[in-house]
């Protein structure tokens, strides 16, 4: 059985830790994953693949009325006070190609509080590029953020031929809070180390 003083030694010790844990930061990295795998609490449609190389979704559709679709939606962070800046900063290599009635798009949303989605990225019919996505997310003084990323590719009809195309692999995505004086709350600490 444990004395009197080791037991109130151990919650000096757990309060000394929460305190710290709550302490102002400069910035705070939320996320940083390799996409290898599907990161915690995330919910991704079976279009989206994960390999060695990152997380990948690959479409051609060149039958009329058809459409491939694959969303991702992130588990959700709570923002911390203090923060003035959010970064959300994707490796990337995404190459949409269409012909005729054919399509295709890349897109990324965020929203606060199951809000409505604000969109930060938006690419469609041509496009490819091997650089980075960086974006600069909406800051907001208090609430749950998340993202939804969307990848599809389809054919509008049979009355003229085409085919739209996409693919596009995602290798590394980070997160980052920026503030002079970040502070999190306890809740914010657990929910961020976790990814949930």
């Amino acid at each position: 059985m444990l004395s009197i003083e080791v037991m109130a030694m151990r919650r000096l010790v757990l309060l000394i830790l929460a305190l710290v844990s709550q302490a102002s930061l400069a910035d705070w990295l939320a996320w940083d994953y390799d996409l290898q795998s599907c990161p915690p609490g995330w919910e991704v449609d079976p279009e989206w693949e994960f390999s060695s190389e990152g997380m990948n979704m690959s479409a051609w559709v060149g039958t009329p009325y058809t459409c491939e679709w694959g969303d991702v939606f992130t588990a959700s962070l709570l923002l911390p006070f203090g923060c003035d800046s959010i970064v959300l900063h994707i490796e990337s290599d995404l190459s949409l190609s269409s012909s005729g009635n054919g399509y295709a798009g890349a897109e990324i949303h965020c929203r606060i509080d199951e809000g409505d989605w604000q969109t930060l990225f938006d690419e469609g019919i041509y496009y490819q590029s091997t650089d980075p996505i960086h974006l600069h997310v909406p800051t907001y003084p208090c609430g749950l953020l998340d993202f939804n990323i969307v990848a599809y590719a389809g054919k509008g009809n049979d009355m003229y031929p085409g085919w739209g195309s996409i693919n596009w692999l995602l290798h590394d995505l980070t997160l980052t809070f920026y503030g002079d004086n970040v502070q999190l709350q306890q809740v914010t600490w657990g929910s961020i180390k976790t990814g949930e």
